[in-house]
């Protein structure tokens, strides 16, 4: 028999006790895929983050003049970032609420983000995915990721059922199973996303970093500078190698005759720009520099090499390299993890952002606190 505690309300609220926002945002890139988060959420509309924990991906979003609002099914958890939000001076919003049943239109919101989500659903992700499909406008972007079957799991799981065959040899009776979540290969999730009639424009394997990090119990033991896997995973990213990562990422749209451009939010897209980008651009900014970004051929990468538990930023004075005024760090998001000086105005115009999130990302890794 298997118990299914994936949904218990209060299982994840006990999880989410144990730790706090800003330890979240700092760990930044413990959890990799922030360059293809950073990218493909749109700028121009509302975006939602379904499933969205302690918020450190709203929190950051909103710092680009993102539209963004959290949905998460704890009460408890959403009272905490409402809380935290006032005392730090953020204006997102949060609200408790049930992925299968969003309190959105139909065709109302432009990005929908989902970040080891779906993969909670015992009898699988069909219903979240349709439910996202339902609220996104014509053009609108889903960026789902899922734990992948990487090299590590797949060990991990080999080993358990050696130990499933000799439990019944011996006929020994063990705890009832619990469910917690599957492993969707990036294949598996794109398929999953095109049964729910999503344009899949990219669905791949990736996050290698994080496969060392599981082998090193979680800690920076296999990922220090130098080391064969801070090499390895560096190196082999951003090739078909990344298909034994530890996540699954898909980046679709909701295709139509006409959707909105991604560059501009207005309804003048036709399919046809899909043939020459990953995101729906109509032909106005088609001649926008921007738009190069875009290109179906452009790879989505860091733009520099892990920084592995670096001490914490303290605020500084810097230059902002757009506008050239003097400005100080922020407290939390310290250089908002960007190897350009930025300051939080010029970071809040969407052509300043997207520049920095494609060709100026600096991937941080630093420990997640023990839970």
């Amino acid at each position: 028999m298997v118990i299914n505690t994936s949904q218990d309300e209060k299982i994840w609220t006990q999880e989410w006790d144990k730790l706090s926002t800003e330890s979240e945002i700092r760990i930044w890139d413990f959890f990799g895929l922030r360059q293809w988060i950073t990218k493909f959420t749109p700028r121009y509309g509302k975006t939602i983050e379904a499933g969205c924990g302690l918020g450190r991906y709203v929190f950051y979003l909103s710092k680009m003049g993102i539209d963004i609002e959290g949905v998460d099914f704890s009460e408890s958890v959403i009272e905490r970032l409402n809380q935290w939000k006032s005392v730090n001076g953020y204006d997102c919003k949060f609200h408790k609420g049930n992925i299968l049943n969003l309190d959105y239109s139909d065709n109302s919101i432009s990005g929908y983000i989902s970040l080891g989500v779906v993969e909670h659903f015992i009898d699988g992700p069909q219903e979240a995915l349709a439910e996202a499909y339902r609220v996104l406008r014509p053009g609108g972007v889903a960026i789902i990721s899922t734990p992948n079957i990487s090299f590590y799991i797949f060990t991990q799981k080999i080993r358990e059922k050696f130990k499933n065959i000799i439990k019944k040899i011996i006929r020994h009776k063990g705890p009832k199973e619990l469910f917690h979540q599957y492993w969707y290969r990036p294949k598996k999730l794109s398929r999953f996303m095109r049964e729910a009639g999503f344009d899949v424009r990219v669905g791949r394997g990736a996050d290698i970093q994080f496969v060392f990090c599981e082998m090193g119990n979680y800690t920076d033991k296999y990922l220090k500078k130098g080391t064969f896997g801070y090499r390895f995973s560096n190196k082999f990213e951003n090739t078909p190698i990344a298909s034994i990562g530890a996540q699954s990422i898909t980046i679709s749209i909701k295709r139509a005759p006409l959707m909105h451009c991604f560059l501009c939010g207005e309804l003048n897209a036709g399919e046809s720009s899909l043939e020459n980008y990953s995101i729906p651009v109509c032909d106005n900014c088609s001649n926008n520099k921007v738009s190069a970004f875009y290109l179906k051929h452009k790879k989505t990468k860091y733009g520099k090499e892990y920084i592995i538990n670096p001490e914490l930023n303290a605020n500084s004075k810097r230059v902002c390299e757009f506008c050239n005024s003097e400005y100080l760090t922020d407290r939390i998001f310290e250089d908002f993890g960007f190897s350009k000086n930025v300051c939080s105005d010029c970071l809040k115009k969407p052509e300043v952002n997207i520049e920095l999130c494609i060709e100026h990302i600096k991937p941080i890794w630093r420990e997640r606190p023990p839970i």
